[in-house]
């Protein structure tokens, strides 16, 4: 019976490995009753240096805060003066990335604990990029009060679907904690 419970935590700790990493901001800041919201970066659609990738990932990224944002009652509104509350995001591909300066608590999980103080093990290469996405919300001209980032590997980088479903997970788990908007 041990062995089988022993297991059994063994295959939750690894399933639990390949789920989307995401880090909560955590400012300590009572609950608002917030019900409106204005964005606070402008689409990249209207820059003329942006790639079209970015373009298209930047399009599917607002178009799943604010899907999100609404499904919890909140309005968007143009004018600064009636927006209870500023959202900002961002998200990005990269395609290649090295984690080694220990100063940098978010490389944790690629560090072996037996090996001497200061040594990294990288895991193995898997040529699929990493989707990186942040989300930030709160009061115009503060701290941010819900929110954080969210980093997965885009195991198909040809698949649409794929990067939307991504996406829509990251932003779910970075806004898990929003109330519903105050009536």
């Amino acid at each position: 019976m041990r062995y089988l419970l022993t297991g059994l935590l063994s295959i939750l700790v690894l399933a639990g490995c390949q789920e989307i990493q995401v880090e909560k901001a955590a400012t300590g800041e009572p609950p608002v009753a917030f019900a409106t919201y204005k964005w606070g970066v402008a689409p990249l659609s209207g820059s003329e240096d942006a790639s079209a990738q970015l373009v298209e990932l930047d399009e599917e990224m607002r178009d799943t805060v604010a899907a999100e944002l609404q499904q919890r009652g909140y309005r968007q509104v143009s004018q600064d003066q009636d927006a209870d509350m500023v959202v900002d995001y961002q998200v990005a591909v990269v395609d290649e990335f090295f984690s080694g300066d220990t100063r940098d608590p978010s490389w944790d999980k690629q560090f072996d604990s037996n090996a001497p103080q200061d040594v990294v093990e990288l895991p193995p290469l898997t040529d699929a990029p990493l989707v990186i996405m942040s989300v930030g919300i709160g009061r115009p001209g503060g701290a941010v009060i819900w929110g954080g980032r969210a980093s997965e590997l885009l195991t198909r980088p040809d698949s649409i679907e794929q990067r939307q479903r991504l996406i829509a997970n990251g932003v779910s788990a970075l806004l898990r904690d929003l109330p519903q908007a105050y009536q």
